[in-house]
């Protein structure tokens, strides 16, 4: 979507490839990747750049807003990470992998955020599909039926529904997909187990 948005975009203001490439320092080539969609996640300073070139908001490059709203510098930037696992779990690295500019008006910004892409269909009931952006609140206070992303063991991070069961002591981390099967913590896992965050925001690859 992104890179049909630019290619638009790019027309509409009478540019070729090679005179957008020079205002972005960047080779004729390289805004040919952009078009057809073989650099799918953009680097935070290229879609500032395009949206400032554009006279549009970077959400609107990324698909968030529909309308080409005039480009506003009041932006969020959220760390991302690594995939968080939206199936049987899988390893996300520690270090911070660039930063994604969102519109304050989606968030909040006075809390703290992070985002990392989907990988797999377990949350797909909850219209969380594999390569959608997800965006959560740095915290550690859920309530029963809250999304979150949580740590079930040393650097590994999972995208699940949170209910905490008084009666059999336990937590159980529900996926939104009836083939996949729920994560019980209990006192045999609980020491690796960890909340990290709370769902706030989904911005969907298809958009």
């Amino acid at each position: 979507m992104t890179g049909e948005r630019i290619k638009k975009l790019r027309k509409e203001k009478g540019l070729t490839q090679q005179e957008l490439g020079e205002m972005l320092g960047v080779q004729k080539s390289a805004i040919a990747k952009y078009e057809n969609g073989r650099v799918p996640n953009l680097k935070k300073e290229t879609i500032s750049k395009l949206a400032e070139i554009f006279n549009v908001t970077p959400n609107y490059l990324l698909g968030i807003d529909e309308p080409a709203m005039p480009y506003f510098s009041n932006n969020i930037d959220i760390p991302l990470y690594s995939d968080v696992c939206c199936g049987e779990g899988m390893f996300v690295e520690d270090n911070i992998e660039e930063y994604i500019s969102l519109p304050e008006s989606l968030l909040n910004p006075r809390k703290d955020y992070f985002c990392q892409y989907a990988n797999g269909d377990s949350m797909k009931d909850e219209s969380i599909q594999s390569g959608d952006l997800i965006v959560f609140e740095k915290t550690q206070n859920l309530n029963n039926g809250d999304i979150g992303c949580f740590s079930v063991e040393d650097n590994v991070a999972t995208c699940k529904k949170y209910y905490r069961d008084h009666t059999n002591n336990c937590v159980i981390l529900q996926p939104a997909n009836d083939k996949y099967s729920p994560i019980i913590i209990n006192e045999y896992n609980y020491q690796s187990f960890k909340i990290i965050g709370k769902l706030s925001l989904v911005i969907s690859k298809r958009s």
